[in-house]
């Protein structure tokens, strides 16, 4: 196998004959220290839905929707931002990267000199959402749900992933793809790689190993790529970051709102995704 199983490596470009790529993002954080000292101390209930939820959503494309994909994310960029880059802190110029959290709180490229710009551009961004060809597979953990039935809880991010490469291997089948994760640090990744490699080499409770033969490389990427001075931008990544927040608010909140309507019917088993393409930890036959 390649040199990615050994530590977290980042990729700039994929070989022609990968029939899949794999962008994978979270929202909300995987730690479980906040909850847990809430709950020694008999204070849960003052927790913010935010600390007791987290989602990771994984978008597949078939790297033949690759170019085409690219170009509306261009299209969007080169038409609000001239070249497609913007001055970030300290006025260092990069490539547009779509932040969820940034576009929502009007900062960074996305402080448009008006509401009305702002509006226009979140509907043409929903549009590209919507036409992009891609399938969405999602796991939300209820932290708090989680540490109260183990004494010793699953990793929330591990567990998702596992969840979600047993569906994506039900998908892609005797097929293959790269599997590219935002990266968050280098002892993050490290862990992250080290149950991803354990998953490849002994399967799950519920799938065989031989079934994620699938896998051909997993790598972190940055936001931005600094070979090229930030001025090029992982985009897939931006896409997955873009689709997780509304399926994170979904799990969160149990509505659908105007973004999550933009990607609902791509989760996979649409329009029987829940417990399937959104794979919600405890589950609930009722609600999702």
């Amino acid at each position: 196998m390649g040199s990615w199983r050994n530590r977290p490596k980042h990729i700039s470009e994929l070989k022609a004959d990968i029939p899949y790529v794999v962008a994978i993002d979270e929202s909300g954080s995987p730690s479980l220290k906040y909850l847990q000292k809430k709950l020694s101390s008999n204070t849960e209930d003052n927790c913010e839905l935010n600390d007791i939820h987290f989602n990771v959503t994984a978008c597949l494309m078939e790297t033949s929707h690759f170019i085409e994909s690219q170009d509306m994310v261009m299209g969007i960029k080169n038409k609000f931002w001239s070249e497609g880059c913007a001055n970030y802190k300290k006025g260092d110029k990069k490539r547009v990267c779509f932040h969820s959290t940034e576009i929502r709180r009007r900062t960074n490229a996305f402080n448009f000199d008006s509401l009305d710009k702002h509006k226009t551009f979140i509907n043409e961004l929903g549009k590209v959402m919507s036409d992009m060809n891609v399938k969405l597979f999602s796991s939300h953990i209820n932290k708090l749900e989680l540490i109260k039935q183990y004494s010793t809880p699953y990793n929330p991010y591990e567990l998702s992933l596992t969840f979600i490469f047993e569906r994506l291997s039900y998908e892609i089948g005797k097929k293959k793809a790269v599997i590219v994760l935002e990266s968050r640090g280098k002892k993050e990744d490290k862990v992250l790689l080290k149950h991803i490699v354990k998953m490849i080499d002994q399967g799950t409770r519920f799938i065989n190993k031989s079934k994620f033969s699938f896998i051909e490389g997993v790598y972190f990427n940055g936001k931005w790529e600094e070979k090229s001075n930030n001025l090029k931008s992982y985009w897939i990544l931006e896409m997955a970051d873009l689709y997780c927040y509304p399926l994170f608010k979904f799990g969160k909140l149990n509505e659908k709102d105007q973004t999550f309507q933009c990607c609902e019917e791509k989760i996979i088993c649409y329009p029987d995704y829940i417990g399937k393409g959104f794979k919600k930890f405890p589950y609930n036959k009722k609600t999702p």
